[in-house]
């Protein structure tokens, strides 16, 4: 994701209440979730479906770990992002969100979570 003008750095200090607050408003809402890294290129690590939950790991081994539920036909799916350095939320000229950007310090992976019609476009177009 080329990062846009109308792209907005999420600050560290406000990544819990963020990702609580895009939990609470996209549950149940479709999502896709592709993976880019240096060793990987562009790849799809779940195909996507409705988001259960996003949330940021607060307590436990799993401190500082994003994870991402969504639930698709198989069942549920959990994405783990380790050592999330940066979150970028891109949104469209109107402010809905389109995607999420989480950039991992732990690999040079950028997890790139699509929303609303992104998500079902990108589902379309994988098929």
């Amino acid at each position: 994701m080329a990062h846009t003008d109308h792209t907005r750095e999420i600050p560290r200090e406000g990544w819990a209440d963020y990702l609580a607050l895009l939990s609470n408003m996209e549950k149940e809402h479709p999502v896709r979730i592709e993976v880019e890294g240096l060793d990987l290129g562009a790849q799809s690590a779940v195909k996507g479906g409705a988001l259960v939950e996003i949330s940021l790991e607060e307590k436990g081994s799993d401190k500082g770990v994003v994870a991402i539920i969504i639930d698709n036909p198989d069942g549920e799916d959990t994405h783990r992002i380790q050592k999330p350095e940066h979150i970028y939320a891109d949104e469209s000229e109107s402010g809905e969100l389109e995607c999420l950007d989480i950039e991992s310090a732990e690999d040079n992976t950028k997890t790139l979570i699509y929303f609303g019609e992104a998500a079902t476009a990108g589902a379309r177009n994988m098929d």
